[in-house]
């Protein structure tokens, strides 16, 4: 087993040097809107480009979801003052996805912007935490992104990230109840390139 990590962060190294001058390393922040809660939630990720040359990237993407709302139950009167009942539910979630992009490098040349299509396929887990039932949910997971990156500057080697798209990740727990964190998501971002001497 100890060899087979050795030799696939070997094969990972060498993509990474020999395609660096088209790889990059994005750092994005933003909101998601899944279905299920049908409530607004931060969303994070963080991706490796590995540049096939500067038309085409493959490489990997994680980050980290974060779904938080309150439903409030009874009411009940303490005098002056009505009291509600206030429960609190957290979502959880973290995917692992590959992901390919397209390019239109030739615009960041030309206008100093390059716009990008993201297609990502894997896994996810999701942590559902409320006060009356808790557990762990997790499935397949696909998503399409849209995107912009800008440079900033002549003179600047990182370029500014926005974009938004759809996730499907409809998990399931052991007993194949389903809760469907499928929904819009929007993040902006830094891309930063694996060799300082990036050119598109």
């Amino acid at each position: 087993m100890k060899r087979i990590i050795l030799v696939a962060l070997a094969i990972f190294a060498f993509s990474v040097s020999a395609f660096a001058i088209n790889s990059t390393l994005h750092v994005k922040g933003g909101v998601q809107y899944p279905d299920a809660p049908d409530k607004a939630g931060f969303d994070s990720a963080l991706t490796l480009n590995i540049g096939l040359d500067k038309y085409f990237t493959l490489g990997a993407e994680s980050g980290f979801g974060w779904v938080k709302w309150e439903d409030k139950d009874a009411a009940k009167a303490a005098g002056d003052v009505t009291l509600t009942k206030v429960e609190k539910t957290n979502a959880y979630t973290l995917p692992l996805l590959a992901v390919a992009t397209v390019r239109l490098a030739d615009m960041m040349e030309t206008y100093g912007f390059m716009p990008y299509l993201t297609g990502g396929a894997g896994y996810s887990w999701t942590w559902y935490d409320h006060p009356e039932f808790s557990d762990r949910f997790e499935g397949f997971t696909w998503q399409v992104m849209g995107g912009v990156e800008i440079k900033l500057g002549s003179d600047s080697n990182l370029s500014f990230i926005i974009e938004g798209g759809y996730r499907d990740a409809g998990v399931q727990n052991s007993d194949d109840y389903e809760l469907d964190m499928s929904g819009f998501i929007g993040r902006a971002g830094i891309s930063f390139p694996l060799e300082m001497s990036s050119d598109y």
